[in-house]
């Protein structure tokens, strides 16, 4: 496949855990304004996908793309300005303020400065408004509860200010009303050109929500397509699901 002129791009990409393969021969794009579902049972190898679509590991065959150049090629802080992660939980070590925690999302642009510049302030405040948290702003982010953190998390790669979005179950921990919140800013966000790829265990839910799907099943592609057509069809959950 041509990887050339889309955001990010994986093409026959294996990868081994010592003698074990993990994932095999995946083909697939994504390009801004998607908005894309990773379902498949534990052990399937999404948690190793995620790893690489973030370059935090690299293939042991093909290649995954990066704006038209291969990942190895960018820096972690360029990767970091052009994808951000939102991971599916957090144990919070010192009580940072909430607006500290969505500050340091800002730290690919301005690592070592000691404060925050106006540029970067104005991003945070813009990811809380856009999350419905400004009223914690100044609480300590060791105090919330758990779907609000998710909340901070999210606010945080917002400001990061990257162009696709990579999130890891966000609606853990999230209630009814907060979950709602999450797919409408999805939504919204990839209606606004960014690419956006989430992992899920609710199909049904993600069949509401998302455009596309990736079907993941021992580490290889399944299906790729119309999030509604997969995830509705019954014997294709049957088959993504099955044990053995």
């Amino acid at each position: 496949m041509s990887c050339a002129d889309i955001l990010l791009c994986m093409d026959h990409v294996g990868f081994q855990r010592g003698r074990r393969g993990v994932l095999h021969d995946l083909s697939f794009s994504v390009n801004r304004g998607e908005l894309v579902a990773l379902l498949g049972p534990n052990g399937a190898g999404k948690t190793t996908l995620l790893r690489l679509l973030l370059g935090l590991a690299r293939p042991d065959g093909g290649q995954v793309w990066l704006e038209g150049q291969p990942m190895a090629t960018w820096s972690r802080r360029e990767i970091a300005r052009r994808i951000a992660y939102v991971p599916q939980g957090h144990v919070p070590l010192f009580p940072y303020s909430v607006r500290d925690i969505v500050g340091m999302g800002r730290l690919a642009e301005a690592p070592f400065a000691p404060h925050l510049r106006e540029a970067d302030r104005d991003a945070v405040a813009h990811a809380l408004g856009e999350l419905a948290i400004t009223h914690l702003a100044d609480r300590a982010y060791t105090d919330l509860s758990g779907g609000e953190r998710q909340a901070v998390l999210l606010a945080r790669a917002l400001a990061q200010g990257a162009g696709m979005l990579v999130l890891d179950e966000p609606e853990t921990g999230l209630d009814y009303g907060q979950k709602q919140r999450l797919y409408a800013l999805l939504r919204r966000l990839a209606g606004q050109g960014h690419a956006i790829i989430a992992t899920t265990h609710d199909p049904i839910q993600a069949a509401c929500v998302f455009e596309r799907a990736l079907l993941l099943r021992h580490g290889r592609l399944m299906a790729d397509g119309a999030a509604a057509d997969l995830l509705l069809d019954e014997a294709m959950l049957a088959r993504l699901y099955a044990s053995g």
